[in-house]
């Protein structure tokens, strides 16, 4: 179906539908909670009233993204996608990806709707499929998507100079790490488009990037002088224990970036960033540089994908792996 088409048929199945569960995967980043929050505030301008945000909590680093939105997880969570007359999927292209709600996913009647810019996406499971990879981030699709569904000017000024814009400009400064990498033309003009909106990038910039505690910055710099290993063909890699987590009393999303930081170093190709959980899975984030491949490590050794230079995965304690101590080893398999 051509984009156009696509527009107008979601348009339709928003107007007759009243029961919305708009959903994104698990481990919410920026852009997770830009592209989801930025639907629940476009349909709150549609007047609907029964909207149903699937999500874990925000991690409280990037919770100012979500203001003005309320998260919903377990059994409600499954409930609302079942009863729900559509069902919204952003930033995630497999289902699995929303891991214990991918049954109800599966199971709802509900007209779906996926706006992603991973690879592989799973268009054959929903309704409407506004996937492309050439992109920044889901939340610059979203955009796209949401000024073509508004005809009207002055409702689209209305709509990108609030909370919606601010959502979706937040999400996107997040999956380029402001700018610095996934960045399109598209992208510019997405940015360019919001500010004369009216969207605050001052607050944004502010909320994501001046107002760490201390904790992190002496986590990073520990980890950085202990944990942070270089190989000879250029792949780093840092181990993050439950232990360690804990000696820095950290909070979800506050070493979000620290992968990035060994890719600033010449001869780094690679950058793997492996942090033990509560759950007896190790998360595991990669980075590549051009000419290497996050995805098809992602792939092939850690039950993940992505994009070809970011992209992430998991080991599970003990069906992968015995313990976080046996990254190293488990590590020689890999040749970059």
């Amino acid at each position: 179906m051509e984009y156009l088409k696509k527009i107008e048929a979601f348009g339709q199945a928003i107007a007759k539908a009243e029961r919305f569960a708009i959903i994104t995967h698990i481990h919410p980043d920026g852009d997770a909670l830009g592209s989801s929050c930025a639907m629940v505030h476009y349909l709150r301008s549609l007047g609907k009233t029964e909207i149903t945000l699937v999500c874990e909590e925000f991690p409280q680093t990037i919770a100012f993204i979500g203001r003005n939105c309320s998260p919903v997880q377990g059994d409600a969570a499954q409930k609302a996608i079942l009863n729900a007359d559509m069902v919204i999927i952003t930033d995630f292209s497999r289902f699995s990806r929303s891991e214990d709600m991918e049954s109800a996913l599966t199971g709802t009647r509900a007209f779906k709707v996926m706006l992603d810019h991973h690879p592989s996406p799973e268009s054959d499971k929903v309704n409407i499929a506004f996937c492309r990879t050439e992109v920044s981030s889901a939340s610059e699709i979203v955009y796209y998507v949401l000024k073509d569904l508004c005809r009207d000017e002055n409702e689209r000024t209305r709509l990108m100079g609030g909370d919606c814009g601010f959502c979706l400009m937040s999400g996107m400064t997040t999956d380029t790490d402001n700018f610095s990498f996934s960045t399109w033309p598209s992208t510019l003009q997405m940015a360019s488009e919001l500010l004369a909106y009216g969207v605050d990038r001052k607050e944004i910039i502010s909320n994501l990037y001046n107002k760490y505690r201390c904790n992190r910055v002496e986590a990073i710099s520990w980890f950085l002088s202990n944990k942070l290993t270089i190989r000879p063909d250029g792949l780093a890699y840092i181990l993050v224990s439950k232990e360690d987590w804990k000696r820095f009393d950290l909070m979800e999303g506050e070493l979000e970036g620290l992968v990035n930081i060994p890719m600033s170093i010449g001869e780094v190709k690679m950058s793997i960033y492996f942090r033990e959980d509560e759950e007896n899975t190790i998360r595991v984030s990669i980075r590549a540089k051009e000419g290497w491949s996050a995805s098809d490590i992602a792939g092939k050794w850690f039950n993940g994908g992505g994009h070809v230079l970011a992209s992430g995965g998991k080991l599970h304690i003990p069906q992968d792996i015995a313990s976080l101590e046996d990254i190293p080893d488990y590590l020689k398999k890999i040749k970059i």
